[in-house]
């Protein structure tokens, strides 16, 4: 009752700043004009606010998108409030790893540096799909494509924060939903990834956003292992109505928003804390860590589990060297 009143009242933690704090304020003293930065998801909801406001304090930004007439319209609207951001729209669809390479291969002949990586797409489906590549398409968007991009691009990262001096970060937004989430990963998501089977659209959600977590996790210890300059931490935006639940939309949908209003957050305020944990200062060396409403908190039991990490990491390692429209076996 406590939390739910400080949330209610937009107390602020320890970092100075609450549920109702938003991006605009969480980066009010930063000066990016040095960064640039990756940010998927960014043609609408969460992802576009925070793009606005990294681009309002200075970014260079490069938008991967899947409709890339909507990233240019996206971009349009940004750059007539700020003429002078640099955007650069690509290419990507992160349900499929050849897209995920392809857009890996265009950014590094733009030879540009990399700060920055906020891993922010996703999306709740409603119907059962799989990808080209044989995974539950849900799983692939939200958390096997980021783990590829990610992978792909972490020897840019650390080549820029060695360059620079400036330490490089990842931020994953993942969800509180990800409590949810009970059971065996790898059987979960072999289950949900054969053409015909009993689908929970929440539960397969959950699974991703639980991935999310773990991923966090295991990047952030192997990266102090090598010494990396980089950190890693995910975020819970908090609860908000954007496009993510565009497959979900009708009365259901709309009357479960409105009789939680009062605990809905405006698109500004959940952008605020994957601002926050991309761009504060006294956020320097921490990593793998889990934040909400721009304050560090504990994830879920099995989100802390640190050989789920690995066995998921391992599984992961797999799946995306798996041939097109393999049969799903992480461990064949």
């Amino acid at each position: 009752m406590i939390d739910t009143g400080r949330y209610l009242i937009g107390a602020a933690g320890v970092s100075g700043f609450g549920s109702k704090s938003t991006a605009d304020e969480v980066t009010e003293n930063c000066d990016l004009r040095s960064v640039t930065a990756i940010v998927t998801g960014a043609t609408s909801g969460i992802g576009a606010e925070t793009a606005r406001v990294l681009a309002k304090r200075g970014a260079r930004l490069i938008f991967p998108a899947r409709n890339v007439k909507a990233a240019e319209e996206a971009k349009e609207r940004i750059v007539s409030e700020f003429p002078e951001t640099e955007i650069v729209v690509m290419e990507l669809d992160l349900s499929s790893m050849s897209s995920v390479r392809s857009f890996v291969a265009g950014f590094e002949s733009l030879n540009l540096p990399l700060n920055l990586l906020i891993n922010n797409a996703g999306r709740l489906a409603h119907e059962h799909a799989i990808s080209e590549d044989g995974i539950e398409m849900t799983f692939a968007t939200n958390y096997l494509g980021h783990f590829l991009l990610t992978n792909l691009l972490l020897k840019k990262m650390i080549q820029t924060a060695e360059e620079t001096g400036v330490q490089g970060r990842i931020v994953n937004v993942t969800s509180g939903i990800h409590g949810w989430f009970s059971g065996d990963l790898i059987e979960y998501l072999q289950l949900i990834s054969q053409p015909k089977c009993q689908f929970d659209a929440t539960r397969a959600y959950a699974l991703s956003k639980l991935a999310n977590v773990l991923h966090t996790k295991e990047l952030s210890s192997r990266l102090q292992k090598i010494g990396a300059n980089v950190t890693v931490n995910c975020v819970h935006p908090g609860v908000v109505k954007t496009r993510l639940t565009r497959d979900r939309e009708g009365l259901l949908t709309d009357l479960v928003f409105f009789m939680t209003s009062k605990l809905l957050k405006t698109v500004p305020q959940a952008a605020a804390t994957t601002c926050y944990v991309a761009t504060n200062p006294r956020l320097v060396n921490v990593s793998g860590k889990y934040f909400t409403d721009c304050n560090e908190t504990t994830p879920s039991g099995l989100g802390s589990n640190s050989s789920e990490a690995t066995k998921l990491w391992a599984a992961s390692e797999v799946l995306v060297t798996q041939h097109s429209k393999a049969t799903f076996n992480p461990f064949s």
